[in-house]
Protein backbone atom coordinates (compact mmCIF):
# COMPACT_ATOMS: atom_id res chain seq x y z
CA UNK A 1 0.00 0.00 0.00
CA UNK A 2 1.16 3.53 -0.73
CA UNK A 3 1.61 6.42 1.62
CA UNK A 4 -1.68 7.81 3.00
CA UNK A 5 -2.96 10.95 1.29
CA UNK A 6 -3.16 14.10 3.36
CA UNK A 7 -6.23 16.33 3.51
CA UNK A 8 -6.94 19.71 5.11
CA UNK A 9 -10.50 20.77 5.91
CA UNK A 10 -10.95 24.38 6.97
CA UNK A 11 -13.89 25.08 9.26
CA UNK A 12 -13.82 21.37 10.01
CA UNK A 13 -14.76 21.37 13.68
CA UNK A 14 -18.52 21.17 13.24
CA UNK A 15 -21.39 20.90 10.82
CA UNK A 16 -20.57 20.30 7.18
CA UNK A 17 -16.84 20.59 7.78
CA UNK A 18 -16.84 17.90 10.42
CA UNK A 19 -18.84 15.56 8.19
CA UNK A 20 -16.33 16.12 5.37
CA UNK A 21 -13.37 15.47 7.65
CA UNK A 22 -14.90 12.24 8.92
CA UNK A 23 -15.79 11.04 5.41
CA UNK A 24 -12.28 11.63 4.10
CA UNK A 25 -10.74 9.96 7.14
CA UNK A 26 -12.98 6.90 6.75
CA UNK A 27 -11.80 6.47 3.16
CA UNK A 28 -8.24 6.34 4.46
CA UNK A 29 -6.95 9.91 4.24
CA UNK A 30 -4.88 11.43 7.01
CA UNK A 31 -6.99 14.49 7.79
CA UNK A 32 -6.08 17.76 9.46
CA UNK A 33 -9.00 19.83 10.73
CA UNK A 34 -8.35 23.56 10.78
CA UNK A 35 -10.59 25.82 12.85
CA UNK A 36 -10.56 28.61 15.40
CA UNK A 37 -9.27 28.17 18.94
CA UNK A 38 -9.41 24.74 20.53
CA UNK A 39 -12.39 23.52 18.49
CA UNK A 40 -10.28 21.75 15.87
CA UNK A 41 -8.31 19.77 18.44
CA UNK A 42 -11.49 18.83 20.29
CA UNK A 43 -13.17 17.46 17.18
CA UNK A 44 -9.96 15.74 16.08
CA UNK A 45 -9.75 14.01 19.46
CA UNK A 46 -13.32 12.74 19.13
CA UNK A 47 -12.69 11.31 15.66
CA UNK A 48 -9.29 9.92 16.63
CA UNK A 49 -10.99 8.03 19.44
CA UNK A 50 -12.88 6.16 16.72
CA UNK A 51 -9.60 5.01 15.23
CA UNK A 52 -9.45 7.61 12.47
CA UNK A 53 -6.26 9.43 11.43
CA UNK A 54 -7.41 12.96 12.28
CA UNK A 55 -5.37 15.85 13.64
CA UNK A 56 -6.33 19.37 14.65
CA UNK A 57 -4.67 22.71 14.04
CA UNK A 58 -5.66 26.21 15.09
CA UNK A 59 -6.46 28.10 11.90
CA UNK A 60 -7.75 31.55 11.02
CA UNK A 61 -8.46 31.67 7.28
CA UNK A 62 -8.34 35.46 7.37
CA UNK A 63 -4.56 35.13 7.78
CA UNK A 64 -2.62 33.74 4.80
CA UNK A 65 0.28 32.82 7.10
CA UNK A 66 -2.09 30.76 9.23
CA UNK A 67 -3.28 28.94 6.11
CA UNK A 68 0.29 28.26 5.01
CA UNK A 69 1.11 26.91 8.46
CA UNK A 70 -1.93 24.59 8.36
CA UNK A 71 -0.82 23.23 5.00
CA UNK A 72 2.61 22.71 6.52
CA UNK A 73 1.04 20.74 9.36
CA UNK A 74 -0.58 18.40 6.85
CA UNK A 75 2.71 17.95 5.03
CA UNK A 76 4.28 16.82 8.32
CA UNK A 77 1.94 13.82 8.51
CA UNK A 78 1.18 13.08 4.83
CA UNK A 79 1.55 14.79 1.44
CA UNK A 80 -1.34 17.18 0.88
CA UNK A 81 -3.59 15.66 -1.78
CA UNK A 82 -6.95 17.26 -0.92
CA UNK A 83 -7.68 20.79 0.25
CA UNK A 84 -11.25 21.61 1.29
CA UNK A 85 -11.89 25.33 1.68
CA UNK A 86 -15.03 25.02 3.77
CA UNK A 87 -14.79 27.77 6.41
CA UNK A 88 -17.46 30.40 6.01
CA UNK A 89 -19.87 32.69 7.81
CA UNK A 90 -23.28 34.11 7.07
CA UNK A 91 -25.89 36.32 8.64
CA UNK A 92 -29.24 37.83 7.78
CA UNK A 93 -29.38 41.63 7.51
CA UNK A 94 -31.00 44.14 5.17
CA UNK A 95 -28.53 45.53 2.65
CA UNK A 96 -29.05 49.10 3.87
CA UNK A 97 -28.01 48.13 7.42
CA UNK A 98 -24.73 46.36 6.62
CA UNK A 99 -21.68 48.26 7.84
CA UNK A 100 -18.37 48.37 5.95
CA UNK A 101 -16.74 46.46 8.81
CA UNK A 102 -19.34 43.69 8.63
CA UNK A 103 -19.04 43.45 4.86
CA UNK A 104 -15.24 43.28 4.95
CA UNK A 105 -15.31 40.75 7.78
CA UNK A 106 -17.54 38.37 5.86
CA UNK A 107 -15.53 38.71 2.66
CA UNK A 108 -12.27 38.12 4.52
CA UNK A 109 -13.50 34.64 5.42
CA UNK A 110 -15.83 33.60 2.61
CA UNK A 111 -13.80 34.90 -0.34
CA UNK A 112 -10.33 36.02 0.71
CA UNK A 113 -9.92 32.94 2.89
CA UNK A 114 -10.79 30.67 -0.02
CA UNK A 115 -8.42 32.47 -2.38
CA UNK A 116 -5.45 32.17 -0.05
CA UNK A 117 -6.45 28.63 0.86
CA UNK A 118 -6.22 27.73 -2.83
CA UNK A 119 -2.89 29.51 -3.06
CA UNK A 120 -1.38 27.75 -0.03
CA UNK A 121 -2.54 24.35 -1.26
CA UNK A 122 -1.37 24.94 -4.84
CA UNK A 123 2.11 25.88 -3.66
CA UNK A 124 2.36 22.52 -1.90
CA UNK A 125 0.78 20.52 -4.74
CA UNK A 126 2.83 21.87 -7.64
CA UNK A 127 5.00 19.08 -8.96
CA UNK A 128 2.79 16.24 -7.76
CA UNK A 129 -0.81 17.36 -8.38
CA UNK A 130 -3.81 17.27 -6.11
CA UNK A 131 -7.37 18.47 -5.78
CA UNK A 132 -9.02 21.46 -4.17
CA UNK A 133 -12.70 21.59 -3.29
CA UNK A 134 -14.35 24.87 -2.26
CA UNK A 135 -17.67 25.22 -0.49
CA UNK A 136 -19.90 27.43 -2.62
CA UNK A 137 -23.70 27.51 -2.24
CA UNK A 138 -26.94 27.59 -4.16
CA UNK A 139 -26.50 31.31 -3.42
CA UNK A 140 -23.71 31.17 -6.01
CA UNK A 141 -26.54 30.92 -8.57
CA UNK A 142 -29.57 32.65 -7.06
CA UNK A 143 -30.36 35.13 -4.30
CA UNK A 144 -31.21 33.80 -0.86
CA UNK A 145 -34.83 33.89 0.27
CA UNK A 146 -33.75 36.07 3.21
CA UNK A 147 -31.73 39.33 3.12
CA UNK A 148 -28.16 38.03 2.72
CA UNK A 149 -26.66 40.14 -0.05
CA UNK A 150 -23.03 40.08 1.21
CA UNK A 151 -23.19 36.30 1.69
CA UNK A 152 -24.72 35.74 -1.75
CA UNK A 153 -22.09 38.00 -3.30
CA UNK A 154 -19.27 36.09 -1.62
CA UNK A 155 -20.58 32.73 -2.78
CA UNK A 156 -21.06 33.96 -6.32
CA UNK A 157 -17.43 35.04 -6.24
CA UNK A 158 -16.34 31.63 -4.92
CA UNK A 159 -18.02 30.03 -7.92
CA UNK A 160 -16.03 32.21 -10.33
CA UNK A 161 -12.85 31.80 -8.29
CA UNK A 162 -13.23 28.03 -8.58
CA UNK A 163 -13.61 28.17 -12.35
CA UNK A 164 -10.73 30.60 -12.90
CA UNK A 165 -8.35 28.74 -10.58
CA UNK A 166 -9.23 25.44 -12.25
CA UNK A 167 -8.30 26.88 -15.63
CA UNK A 168 -4.95 28.16 -14.39
CA UNK A 169 -3.94 25.15 -12.30
CA UNK A 170 -5.02 22.32 -14.62
CA UNK A 171 -1.70 22.28 -16.55
CA UNK A 172 0.18 21.50 -13.31
CA UNK A 173 -2.16 18.65 -12.42
CA UNK A 174 -4.28 20.39 -9.80
CA UNK A 175 -8.03 20.04 -10.07
CA UNK A 176 -10.28 22.72 -8.55
CA UNK A 177 -13.98 22.15 -8.02
CA UNK A 178 -16.69 23.30 -5.65
CA UNK A 179 -19.72 21.85 -3.95
CA UNK A 180 -22.80 24.06 -3.72
CA UNK A 181 -25.05 23.00 -0.83
CA UNK A 182 -28.67 23.97 -0.64
CA UNK A 183 -30.33 24.30 2.77
CA UNK A 184 -28.53 21.90 5.09
CA UNK A 185 -29.78 21.04 8.57
CA UNK A 186 -27.00 22.28 10.85
CA UNK A 187 -26.90 24.12 14.17
CA UNK A 188 -25.62 27.20 12.34
CA UNK A 189 -28.50 27.16 9.86
CA UNK A 190 -31.02 27.01 12.68
CA UNK A 191 -29.39 29.84 14.64
CA UNK A 192 -29.91 32.16 11.67
CA UNK A 193 -33.67 31.90 11.97
CA UNK A 194 -36.05 33.17 14.64
CA UNK A 195 -38.47 30.37 13.75
CA UNK A 196 -36.62 27.07 13.13
CA UNK A 197 -39.90 25.58 11.90
CA UNK A 198 -39.50 27.59 8.72
CA UNK A 199 -36.90 25.05 7.61
CA UNK A 200 -39.36 22.18 7.66
CA UNK A 201 -41.94 24.27 5.80
CA UNK A 202 -39.31 25.26 3.27
CA UNK A 203 -38.36 21.62 2.73
CA UNK A 204 -41.98 20.65 2.12
CA UNK A 205 -42.79 23.59 -0.14
CA UNK A 206 -39.57 24.40 -2.02
CA UNK A 207 -37.35 21.32 -2.15
CA UNK A 208 -38.53 18.70 -4.68
CA UNK A 209 -36.96 15.82 -2.74
CA UNK A 210 -38.98 16.93 0.29
CA UNK A 211 -36.27 17.16 2.93
CA UNK A 212 -33.43 19.34 4.15
CA UNK A 213 -29.90 18.45 3.18
CA UNK A 214 -27.78 16.44 5.60
CA UNK A 215 -24.14 17.17 6.30
CA UNK A 216 -23.36 13.68 5.03
CA UNK A 217 -24.90 14.58 1.65
CA UNK A 218 -22.32 17.33 1.21
CA UNK A 219 -19.50 15.17 2.51
CA UNK A 220 -20.33 12.52 -0.07
CA UNK A 221 -20.10 15.09 -2.86
CA UNK A 222 -16.72 16.30 -1.63
CA UNK A 223 -15.56 12.70 -1.40
CA UNK A 224 -16.44 12.21 -5.06
CA UNK A 225 -14.90 15.44 -6.30
CA UNK A 226 -11.64 14.67 -4.50
CA UNK A 227 -11.48 11.04 -5.63
CA UNK A 228 -9.95 9.26 -8.58
CA UNK A 229 -13.48 8.78 -9.91
CA UNK A 230 -13.50 12.53 -10.65
CA UNK A 231 -10.04 12.62 -12.21
CA UNK A 232 -11.46 14.25 -15.38
CA UNK A 233 -13.57 16.79 -13.51
CA UNK A 234 -12.26 20.29 -12.90
CA UNK A 235 -13.82 23.76 -12.87
CA UNK A 236 -17.17 22.24 -11.88
CA UNK A 237 -19.60 23.44 -9.21
CA UNK A 238 -21.62 20.44 -8.03
CA UNK A 239 -25.01 21.51 -6.70
CA UNK A 240 -26.33 19.35 -3.84
CA UNK A 241 -29.72 20.87 -3.06
CA UNK A 242 -32.48 18.29 -3.35
CA UNK A 243 -33.65 20.01 -6.52
CA UNK A 244 -34.00 23.50 -5.03
CA UNK A 245 -32.66 25.22 -8.16
CA UNK A 246 -34.80 23.26 -10.61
Amino acid sequence: MGEPAGALVTGGARGIGRAIAERLARRGDTVVIGDLGSTANATAAELSAEGLAVHGVELDVRDPESLAAAVGRVEEVAPLATMVNNAGVGWIRPLVEVTPQEFDGLMSINLRGVFFGIQAAARAMVGRGGCIVNTASTSSFTASTTPMVPYDTSKGAVRMLTIAAARELAPVGIRVNAVAPGTVDTDLTRTLLDDPGVLERQAAERIPLGRLGRTTDIAAAVDFLSSEAASYVTGHVLVVDGGWLT
